[in-house]
């Protein structure tokens, strides 16, 4: 006997339209930084964490959520930003949730080969996985989803977050493999 058509799956062969990417959105260690009140006009400046200057030094970020960070309209000041670390080879951020940002997402600025691997993020301003400057090479962005992605209010001045991306490509020497927007 076949199923009946109300208890048929869905699936990516039977209907490629409407195939859904599922993510575990919860860790057990949490940064989570307060609201601002900001004067009453509601929180644009959260936390931020920055590996900065660290070449070839190995970095290892994983299984964590990051909630309420960034700083809207303020340069450098992002949820997870490796800053001019020069080459990092063998650092690895990965199976972390960065969610509601007030600033971007996972940013890697003048760093080289940071593999940045199995994370999530959602309800972000601005870019969420985000080469800075063009000069990032090496870097390996794999099965990463981002999600949920809006303009913010607050943009830094020269910047392009005008019209922000999920996945924000600024040099080809990098890697893409398997990514979902």
């Amino acid at each position: 006997e076949s199923i009946p058509p109300v208890f048929a799956h869905v699936t990516i062969l039977t209907a490629p339209d409407y195939a859904a990417e599922v993510a575990t959105i919860n860790r057990y260690i949490i940064l989570d930084a307060d609201d601002d009140d900001f004067q009453n006009g509601g929180g644009v400046m959260g936390g931020h964490l920055i590996i900065y200057h660290t070449p070839n030094v190995t970095q290892i970020m994983e299984g964590v959520e990051i909630n309420n960070f960034g700083q809207q309209g303020n340069l450098g000041r992002y949820p997870i930003h490796f800053h001019m670390c020069d080459d990092v080879s063998g650092s690895i951020i990965s199976k972390n949730v960065v969610h509601h940002s007030n600033q971007r997402g996972f940013v890697i600025h003048g760093s080289h080969n940071v593999q940045i691997v199995d994370n999530v993020a959602f309800e972000i301003f601005g870019h969420c996985y985000f080469t800075e400057d063009g000069i990032e090479t090496g870097n390996i962005f794999k099965h990463n989803l981002g999600a949920v992605i809006r303009m913010p209010a607050n943009i830094i001045p020269n910047e392009n977050d005008h019209s922000p991306a999920v996945f924000w490509i600024t040099n080809p020497n990098n890697h893409w493999i398997e990514n979902v927007a």
